[in-house]
Parts: C-alpha cells; sequence; structure tokens
C-alpha cells in the first residue's frame, strides 16, 4: 500500500484526534463514549419516551415506530445475536437499528505502519469488529458512524475510527451516504485501544445513563485473506 506525505499526515491526525476523545474512563461517573454521545445524554436517557407499562411490558427507552420491539437495556449478547437499539444521532431524530455484532479480531499495530500514528496511537491495541446493520426506523440516517462502541477494561469505551484514505484491511466506514428505512449494509470498523488495552466486550451506550447492550465471545487473531488463485490458462 502507497500512501502520499500529505494523505499519511491527515490520517494521522484523524486518527489521534479519535484516539484522544474516544477513551473516557469511569472515573469521574462519566462513561460517556464520545463527545457525540456525550451531547446527547440529557435527550435520551432511559424511559424518555413516556408512557407507564399497561401489558407487563415496559415503554421503549426511546419514541419509535409502532411495531418496533427494542433491545433489553443491560442485554448480554453472543456473536451474531441482533439487537434492536435506538439512539438520537442529533437532535429531533431518533435512529432505529438491527444491530449485529460478527466477529471480534484483534490486529497487530504494524498493520498502521502506512498511516502516521502519534506515541499513544502507536502503544495502542489494533482491532477489527464485523458489523451488519438494518434500518429498521423511519428517517434516513447517511452518513453517520453505527453508534457501537469497545469496552475495555471496566471503565473505558473506545470509538471507531474514521479513516480518510481507504484502509483495505478494515475501511472503518460510516453508513453509506443514502442509508434510508429496509436499508442494510455490513462494515469492519477499526478501533485502537489506549496503552495496549485488552477487548472485553463491542458495546452499544448511547448516554451516560443508558445500561448498555454488550455482544461477548471469542477474539480471534486477524489473519489477511489469501490471494486467489489466478485460473491457468492453455
Amino acid at each position: 500500500m502507497t500512501t502520499s506525505g500529505t494523505s499519511r499526515a491527515c490520517l494521522g491526525m484523524l486518527l489521534a484526534g479519535v484516539l484522544a476523545i474516544s477513551a473516557c474512563s469511569d472515573d469521574g461517573g462519566s462513561g460517556a463514549a464520545s463527545s457525540t454521545a456525550g451531547s446527547t445524554a440529557s435527550s435520551g436517557g432511559a424511559g424518555s419516551a413516556g408512557g407507564s407499562p399497561t401489558d407487563g411490558i415496559p415503554p421503549p427507552y426511546l419514541p419509535v415506530p409502532e411495531g418496533i420491539v427494542l433491545t433489553d437495556q443491560g442485554s448480554e449478547l453472543g456473536l451474531g445475536e441482533p439487537a434492536v437499539v435506538a439512539w438520537r444521532p442529533r437532535q429531533g431524530q431518533v435512529g432505529v437499528l438491527k444491530l449485529t455484532v460478527r466477529t471480534l479480531e484483534h490486529a497487530d499495530i504494524k498493520a498502521l505502519k502506512d498511516w502516521q500514528l502519534d506515541a499513544a496511537g502507536r502503544a495502542s491495541s489494533l482491532y477489527y469488529v464485523t458489523v451488519s446493520v438494518k434500518n429498521v426506523g423511519e428517517g434516513n440516517l447517511g452518513g453517520r458512524r453505527i453508534p457501537l462502541y469497545l469496552l475495555a477494561g471496566r471503565n473505558t469505551l473506545v470509538e471507531s475510527n474514521a479513516f480518510r484514505s481507504r484502509f483495505v484491511p478494515c475501511p472503518s466506514p460510516a453508513l453509506p451516504k443514502s442509508f434510508r428505512p429496509g436499508a442494510q449494509t455490513k462494515a469492519c470498523l477499526v478501533y485502537l485501544v489506549p496503552r495496549h488495552g485488552l477487548l472485553h466486550a463491542a458495546s452499544f451506550r448511547p448516554t451516560e445513563d443508558f445500561n448498555p447492550i454488550t455482544w461477548v465471545g471469542k477474539v480471534t487473531e486477524w489473519k489477511p485473506p489469501k490471494p486467489k488463485k489466478k485460473d491457468k490458462q492453455g
């Protein structure tokens, strides 16, 4: 893989910046995963949809379309098990996704040798997480980052990293530019866990007071795909 000097510098700043804001400890009772999640804390907490259960089923924590049943807060799922989750990507919008974590993989930080990292980045653990996502709500969620974090240790949430140039092993994209109701996609997300930290779970926790939904399972070592054999001719 070849990368120009300009691209290296830009991507290096991007990775370092995301790393700095995405590793938030719970020392102060916070637990917010990122500046985006923190900014919605006042509007997306449990019970914000209001109402009271009339049939033994508690009301959803956010207003969702009729017929949508959100996965219970605090649920622990295995790899391949779907959850239906809701969050506020911005004020006045509620996004609803069917989110499935497929694999958890550890990779050598040397995979980022062509990208410029600061000292903290070089001292991080690199993980790839593959997910499948379907928009089961009513709004267009195009261009939004998939709201999935890594739980590292007991009190640290790490946000996925974005790339300005294509990273072939795991592109780590946002949702497609247009992601309307019924749309679905698969993605591989990149996470840098500070101080050689270990992955404990993948976590959906959009606000501080949200009891997270987590996915746990075996973390495997990433292996590059084998090159395709060329067809023999003659």
